[in-house]
């Protein structure tokens, strides 16, 4: 028997939403029972009164949601459109386990169960793949984008390698757009802000150029909010805001049934104040109540900034006079080839994608010149990909293929000082000696126009074989087996240099105490230094049976390895200083069911994960740094994931449904007993044991919740209701698991309401959207102190916003 192949697209509406729960203490019984499905794509027709099934192609092939042995959510079109949910950090709103960070491109971190964040390391790769179109976006800040004019978003829980690409050990985002159509098709919709300045608008349109051989899909948006945060400083303006835009144009040729050629071309732009970091608090004292000499603070308070009092605490002020828009940019180009020779299908995916990022930060956010820091980032890569899947024989199916990649970076990151910064960066001692009328100059002259970088050039190239096979045993039981064969090569060179703006050699103050500031604040130039090439293969496997218990419940256990390679990396001294590849291993238990006359999906799974050497960035003492403390990456011996996770979709009418989703994750560092101790610990404590201690970034408890209901009215329209509620526990999200860190259990609530009227063939829609209605503080990532910064909240989540939407598709 072939695997079977995808119905026409018929766009789904089913009743989904999801959230409610708002109270910070929320029972863990409920988190945990509200849980839920998160259904919405491709509609299979289902009887009247029944929960839409959906169709997936988490295993590349088309298939029910609830035939796929695995644990997922999926996100439908319509579902997304609705909720406005664009970015991987809306994403986490709508699926269990799935948390992220994205303070900026480079710095985003996505996790499935607490596992496979990074953290602004452009030699660490991911674990958690993002798939757009069947392309694996190399680096973290491929995903920094809208992704509009979807058809659907699986999120896949659990190690997907053997089938899913490159660095998949954690599991994978699938995200699938809307196809080309050979009749006319279009969206188009305009939003606006009620309580903040913004301009939103989107649109695709689909339909054939040539009949049934050549259509084309084109859609495009814009994404303009105001910023949260009022800057105070004279250069003005509002930062933590949206100003992005970009599109999309596909090209669908079908010369006969078995042929047919998807090109597809993207781009999507960011020129936006976004990348701010507010500082929350300066602590005086040490955890064993020793004074700090020297911080953030005291520096400030020397003479020379003549009594300015810094802003620290503030969710809504910022004073920033040197930093700059953040530009980030986003280009691809894909062919998907596909042919059905009868007996086998062919697949050949070919593509290429470009990603640049500039950050230009105000690094001590004050309005005198002290600094201005940053990295550029341009990055290329390059994927082949050959799929051959058919049958062999009534009872088994199988998937083949060759996977080639190759990525390259090319990251600088940059310090720029002003006339301020030899003031500010001085040891008291320092400053001491420079700080009269007489010596002023030479303070100014230590750091003024200086300009040092920090160059890395790692390169990537991979090549893999894949193949997994489904044996329907008998009518109800069915094992799937899978393997992954990945061979890696990785290479990189470091360089760190320091001239004055104009690129002219640095030249001395004629004052060695200046000179002096100047060589701690840049370091020793070194370069350029080769890494230790790395050269390593790796198998990712999988077991996977599952058991028809009846015509609508599935049992379903895995077993499955998979792992992150490794890195070529240097210390803070641009010594070598490789990253041993991270390995993981899987074990699932799950079932899946469709009760209550099918008007209720109710899915649950128990999990257990090892790791072992996971990948981490860490902040180690450094004696050479002007912080004191240098980001060093590497490896914690062990961690261990295990818990609940529960889906469930209602249609309690045939007007309303009710989604939840929640899980239970018990994820904890079972071998970190050498860490390096938080910065509130004294020098004389330099190393903690974390072992036993929950993985930071990740929430014991996680709820979801959510309704859709429609109301018919007279003459056509239709009132529509829809809302989302999601709820977090109490999880540290600082790297050494500061007290710091730590950010409070909290709820996040989205509502909506609207009017739809159809005529002529089109349909209208009049809506008010409400996101974070109760205005809920939060953070998704934390930086720790030191002797020059506050302890700050570099990925704080958005505040409230109210939007009026008009929509029309015809």
């Amino acid at each position: 028997m072939r695997t079977p192949k995808s119905p026409p697209f018929t766009l789904a509406i089913p009743a989904n939403s999801r959230r409610f729960l708002h109270h910070p203490q929320l029972p863990a019984c409920y988190a945990l029972l509200a849980s839920a499905l998160l259904l919405a794509p491709i509609d299979v027709p289902a009887q009247e009164g029944d929960v839409a099934e959906v169709l997936v192609t988490a295993r590349n092939r088309s298939e029910r949601a609830q035939d796929v042995p695995i644990p997922i959510s999926v996100l439908g079109g319509d579902t997304l459109d609705r909720d406005r949910a664009f970015t991987v950090a809306d994403l986490t709103q709508r699926a269990p386990g799935l948390t992220a960070t994205t303070p900026n491109a480079r710095r985003t971190g996505i996790s499935i169960r607490g596992i496979g964040k990074t953290s602004g390391n452009d030699n660490m790769e991911p674990a958690v793949g993002v798939i757009v179109d069947d392309v694996f976006l190399g680096h973290v800040g491929m995903t920094y984008q809208d992704f509009t004019d979807l058809e659907r978003v699986e999120v896949l829980r659990g190690p997907q390698g053997t089938l899913l690409g490159k660095n998949t050990s954690m599991g994978a985002i699938k995200c699938t757009s809307r196809a080309p159509t050979f009749t006319p098709e279009g969206v188009l919709e305009i939003e606006g802000g009620l309580n903040r300045d913004s301009l939103k608008a989107r649109g695709s349109h689909s339909n054939a150029l040539v009949r049934d051989v050549l259509a084309y899909r084109a859609s495009a948006f814009v994404d303009r909010q105001e910023g949260d945060l009022r800057n105070i400083n004279s250069t003005g303006g509002r930062w933590h805001e949206k100003d992005r835009f970009g599109g999309k144009v596909q090209l669908l040729l079908k010369p006969q049934d078995a042929l047919s050629l998807k090109l597809t071309f993207d781009s999507a732009f960011t020129h936006e104040n976004s990348n701010t970091k507010p500082f929350m608090v300066d602590p005086v004292t040490l955890n064993d109540g020793s004074v700090r000499t020297t911080t953030y603070t005291t520096r400030l308070a020397r003479d020379y900034f003549g009594g300015y009092v810094p802003i620290i605490g503030s969710w809504d002020h910022i004073d920033v006079d040197m930093a700059r828009p953040l530009v980030t940019r986003n280009y691809g180009a894909s062919a998907v080839l596909t042919w059905d020779a009868g007996a086998v299908e062919l697949t050949s995916i070919s593509a290429a994608r470009w990603f640049h990022f500039d950050a230009n930060n105000d690094q001590e956010q004050t309005h005198f010149a002290i600094a201005r820091s940053g990295t550029l980032v341009d990055t290329h890569q390059i994927s082949q990909e050959f799929r051959l899947s058919g049958n062999a024989g009534s009872a088994v199916d199988y998937q083949t293929g060759v996977y080639l990649f190759r990525i390259d970076t090319d990251t600088m990151s940059r310090n720029t000082y002003g006339q301020d910064a030899g003031a500010f960066f001085a040891t008291n001692a320092q400053y001491n000696a420079l700080k009269d009328v007489e010596h002023r100059p030479f303070l100014q002259a230590s750091l003024r126009d200086v300009f040092s970088t920090v160059r890395q050039k790692p390169v990537s190239e991979s090549a893999a074989l894949f193949g997994q096979i489904n044996w329907l045993v008998t009518d109800r039981a069915r094992l799937t087996l899978g393997v992954r064969q990945t061979w890696e090569w990785k290479t990189n060179e470091v360089e760190r240099r320091a001239t004055f703006l104009d690129s002219s050699p640095l030249r001395s103050t004629g004052n060695a105490t200046a000179d002096a500031i100047r060589a701690t604040q840049i370091g020793e130039p070194y370069g350029p230094n080769e890494g230790v090439k790395l050269t390593d293969d790796a198998i990712a496997w999988l077991v996977n049976p599952s058991y028809q218990l009846a015509d609508d419940v599935l049992l379903y256990a895995s077993a499955s390895a998979g792992e992150k390679s490794g890195a070529v990396a240097f210390d803070s001294s641009g010594k070598p200083a490789n990253v041993r590849p991270e390995k993981s291993l899987n074990f699932e238990l799950g079932i899946k069911s469709s009760l209550w006359d099918r008007r209720l999906v109710l899915n649950a799974n128990v999990y257990h994960t090892k790791v072992r050497d996971y990948q981490n960035v860490t902040s180690e003492p450094d004696p050479t740094s002007p912080t004191g403390f240098s980001s060093q990456l590497g490896n914690v011996p062990g961690i261990r994931a295990r818990g609940v996770e529960i889906d469930a979709n209602v249609l309690l009418t045939d007007r309303l449904s009710i989604t939840a989703a929640g899980s239970f994750n018990d994820a904890i560092y079972t071998d970190w007993s050498t860490a390096t101790c938080p910065r509130s610990y004294p020098a004389s404590t330099p190393t903690c044991n974390n072992t036993g201690r929950q993985i930071v970034g990740a929430p014991r408890w996680t709820g979801i919740l959510g309704f859709d209901y429609e109301v018919p009215l007279a003459s056509g329209y239709s009132a529509h209701f829809f809302g989302n509620h999601t709820y977090r526990s109490k999880h540290n999200l600082e790297q050494l698991l500061s007290e710091y860190g730590e950010q409070a259990g909290y709820s996040i609530t989205d509502l909506g309401a609207g009017v739809r009227h159809g005529i002529a063939g089109a349909e209208y829609e009049l809506s008010v959207v409400a996101k974070n209605v109760f205005d809920t503080r939060y953070t998704t990532s934390v930086n720790d102190f030191s002797n020059s910064a506050p302890v700050g909240y570099d990925g704080i989540g958005p505040r409230r916003y109210v939007g009026v939407l008009l929509r029309a598709r015809f």
